[in-house]
């Protein structure tokens, strides 16, 4: 008989296994793909991508905001984030509460959590999104391609990629 506590406790490492080996990457300050998202086209660069390494369990991309543009309130029905600010200065929305965001601010945000960030400053807030499980980094490869949308194509867009937008 086969004892099901050490079959399942073995159940990683065989995934490992099959995964092969994971190695990990060194990824330079202009290293990844960039994408130009929003009315302004502000730049989002994508530094862990699970479809270019399929080992990755989360991705990371970097964002610029300018002054007087945000990220507008929305959710993740899939992903936890983390935002961590590197650089300006802002209000973050979270749930329903608001609250100040600077320089090595971090931001936790459980899945379908409602939450965003403006930038009420005058230099460019730059900032770390993470998030887990990896794939959301595909949203905004798709939402930069250059091919005007309809509404219709924009929310199934959205709906593949499990975000929803405060109206």
């Amino acid at each position: 008989m086969i004892d099901r506590r050490g079959f399942f406790a073995a159940v990683p490492a065989l995934l490992a296994a099959l995964e092969g080996e994971r190695r990990g990457f060194v990824l330079g300050a202009d290293g990844g793909e960039t994408c130009l998202f929003g009315s302004r086209r502000s730049p989002v660069r994508i530094k862990v991508d699970s479809a270019k390494d399929p080992s990755a369990t989360l991705s990371m991309i970097t964002q610029d905001i300018a002054p007087g543009e945000g990220v507008p309130v929305h959710l993740h029905e899939r992903e936890d984030e983390i935002c961590l600010v590197r650089s300006g200065e802002g209000m973050a929305t979270l749930g329903d509460e608001r609250a100040p965001v600077k320089a090595g601010t971090v931001i936790f945000v459980p899945r379908g959590t409602w939450h965003g960030v403006e930038n009420t400053g005058g230099a460019v807030i730059e900032w770390v999104g993470i998030y887990s499980p990896a794939g959301f980094e595909g949203y905004f490869k798709e939402i930069a391609k250059p091919a005007a949308r309809t509404a219709e194509e924009r929310e199934a867009l959205d709906r593949r990629f499990g975000i929803r937008y405060r109206r």
